[in-house]
């Protein structure tokens, strides 16, 4: 039986004009792989995983009955970036405009449902409710909320995702709204800044009395400060070009909205506390520069690089004990290894006359609220679509078919299913079970990452996966040769693993107890008392926004 999309039967086919192409007519198909665009021998596909999605048009001075549709997508181009692609077509086959903008807003429901229904069998975000974006102003280089009005708000407006804007006004703002937050008004918590609001945010879903469920709720993440591990590491994971636009490929994480398991990390401190982690945990070398480069934070990401010269001259070595449970069926970690390209849609005869690709052509009104923002500024968010054409309000889109809705629940129960179970961990002050490891030493440093970067331009461990279960153990001790220990401060880009003097061991579980009087321990990037603590993995606890 044939499925049906609004009154339009599915796949949708039809034959249109491109806007401002001439009287050419192009034979348009919609189905579960993407659009497919032919004339006259030139063939254009664009796969339905680069569909954003869809707007309605009329002329500025309506003159006609005609009325348009523009498609959104953003392919790969030559495999190294994703560029924004624009195809107009006008809509004129009925006697009015009030007709010819139902087929119109049919094609555009249609867009929506294909990316929605068949762009993935991942479980998604409630696309009928609002996200919560968190803006640190003071991220970074300080330009967050320039990157939300210049890039994230029109990409979002683009496709139709509705969203509220909360600005933090100073340390642990997130964690005290979301300790309180009405989960149920929102779709998903969405982080525009570096790692350490994600870290806060976590931390108040755990301080919820509600915690167990409230951490799995919808995360997601766009780079705007000066470490974006998280970020960086999901682009890896999903072989995105992350490099040539981090906040577009992290954006489109969120637009999509598809789910993917998140390992999380809970760790106990000798007084008890409890944190909850996604990243990294560790003491030493890459603690110290992480720490100490803060005053820098105005240059962004290359205070780590500049640090990490000061630090090499006055190197430190911390005794400790450190003893863990080594992952049972973990690969041996082993140096990166080069992974295949993304494959492209694809146009025969690329290029020739497609629409601007320039984002000032596109324009959509969207649903948010901006905390201390001027209409001005939020109209400046939003493009025009094409300089004679304007946007018709289309109207709410249908929700989530019941079946895809069923298959979800199914998806997320397989991923529970799954997971492993939790190590169960004595307390701190007693022995640790007979199946761990112990090594005291004098160490350089001690690392353990959740994620294959802990910084968009550190990668520590090539074959950590969002969701493999493991904490990647890195260690260098006081006998780390110094040529080694140059070589990593020139740049972890995951040659490191055959440098001699570095160990690295997948755990499910870990502990460390200090031995010297004060150092910086760090978990996420952010400084915990330097005593004894204990981590183990909450598999695939976190639920993340991914393509």
């Amino acid at each position: 039986m044939a499925e049906c999309v609004g009154t339009l039967a599915w796949p949708l086919r039809g034959q249109f004009r491109q806007y401002k192409r001439g009287s050419k007519l192009y034979n348009v198909q919609l189905d579960e792989s993407g659009m497919t665009v032919t004339s006259d021998g030139e063939k254009q596909v664009v796969k339905v995983t680069d569909l954003v999605g869809c707007q309605c048009q009329q002329e500025q001075q309506q003159q006609g009955n005609s009325a348009y549709f523009t498609l959104l997508a953003y392919p790969l181009t030559g495999g190294r970036k994703r560029t924004r692609l624009a195809l107009c077509f006008e809509v004129a086959s009925k006697n009015t405009f009030k007709e010819n903008l139902a087929v119109a807003n049919a094609w555009r429901r249609a867009v929506y449902h294909a990316v929605r229904n068949h762009g993935t069998t991942k479980p998604q975000v409630d696309h009928s409710k609002k996200i919560l974006l968190f803006i640190n102003p003071n991220s970074g280089s300080g330009r967050a909320l320039q990157t939300y009005r210049k890039q994230v708000s029109t990409l979002l407006a683009e496709a139709e995702v509705s969203h509220e804007v909360l600005v933090t006004e100073r340390a642990s703002h997130a964690t005290d709204v979301v300790r309180t937050l009405d989960l149920t008004q929102y779709a998903g918590l969405v982080i525009l800044s570096g790692d350490g609001l994600l870290y806060e945010v976590y931390n108040g879903l755990l301080a919820r009395p509600d915690w167990n469920e409230a951490i799995q709720f919808p995360i997601g993440i766009i780079p705007g400060g000066s470490g974006n591990g998280l970020a960086r590491s999901l682009a890896h994971w999903l072989r995105e070009p992350y490099r040539a636009n981090p906040v577009l490929v992290s954006t489109l994480n969120v637009v999509y909205g598809h789910l993917s398991p998140l390992d999380l990390v809970m760790t106990e401190t000798a007084k008890g506390k409890r944190i909850l982690s996604f990243l990294s945990i560790g003491f030493g070398l890459l603690s110290d520069i992480d720490i100490e480069s803060e005053r820098l934070r105005i240059i962004g990401e290359s205070r780590f690089a500049v640090w990490a010269v000061a630090r090499c001259a006055n190197l430190r070595r911390y005794r400790a004990t450190i003893s863990f449970k080594r992952a049972v069926g973990a690969p041996v970690p082993a140096p990166l290894a080069s992974s295949p390209m993304l494959q492209r849609s694809q146009t025969l005869q690329e290029g020739e006359g497609l629409p601007s690709t320039n984002a000032r052509h596109l324009s959509h009104s969207h649903s948010m609220q901006l905390q201390e923002s001027k209409k001005g500024e939020e109209e400046e968010a939003c493009l025009d679509i094409l300089p004679s054409l304007v946007k018709v309000e289309d109207g709410a889109l249908e929700p989530v078919p019941e079946k895809a809705q069923e298959a979800q629940e199914c998806e997320e129960q397989q991923q529970q299913d799954g997971a492993k179970s939790e190590v169960l961990l004595p307390g701190l002050d007693e022995p640790v079970p007979d199946d761990w490891e112990t090594i005291e030493d004098e160490f350089v440093m001690v690392y353990c990452s959740q994620q294959t970067h802990i910084t968009s331009d550190v990668l520590i461990a090539p074959q950590a996966t969002p969701d493999d279960g493991y904490l990647w153990l890195m260690m260098l001790r006081r006998s780390c040769p110094k040529t080694t220990i140059a070589k990593l401060l020139l740049g972890l880009d995951g040659r490191h693993l055959r440098y001699p003097g570095v160990e690295m061991v997948a755990v499910e579980a870990l502990r460390i107890v200090p031995g010297t009087s004060k150092g910086y321990l760090t978990v996420d990037g952010e400084v915990i008392p330097w005593t004894p603590i204990q981590s183990h993995v909450l598999h695939k606890r976190g639920r993340i926004m991914t393509r």
